[in-house]
């Protein structure tokens, strides 16, 4: 797997990383991961596209939504072209 962009949030109480990654078939996804930090719960969703443009608008509208809800920005990374 290669990723493409990867970010990180973080409550007080839970984590959530989201990221798009390319298989090495060349299939674009974006995988969810949600986990609190004090307990086991937790889960992950990945969802298939297969345009970049459309995978990057679902991923800075998750993004928003995140930041919206209150979850602090605590790393954020982008492969080099």
């Amino acid at each position: 797997m290669h990723i493409l962009f990867k970010t990180e949030f973080r409550t007080q109480t839970r984590g959530y990383t989201l990221l798009i990654e390319r298989d090495l078939l060349g299939d674009l996804s974006i995988v969810r991961c949600w986990y609190g930090l004090y307990n086991r719960r937790g889960g992950y969703k990945r969802e298939l596209f297969t345009d970049l443009e459309l995978a990057c608008d679902e991923y800075w509208r998750v993004v928003t939504r995140r930041l919206h809800r209150g979850y602090a920005l605590v790393h954020e990374y982008k492969a080099a072209a």
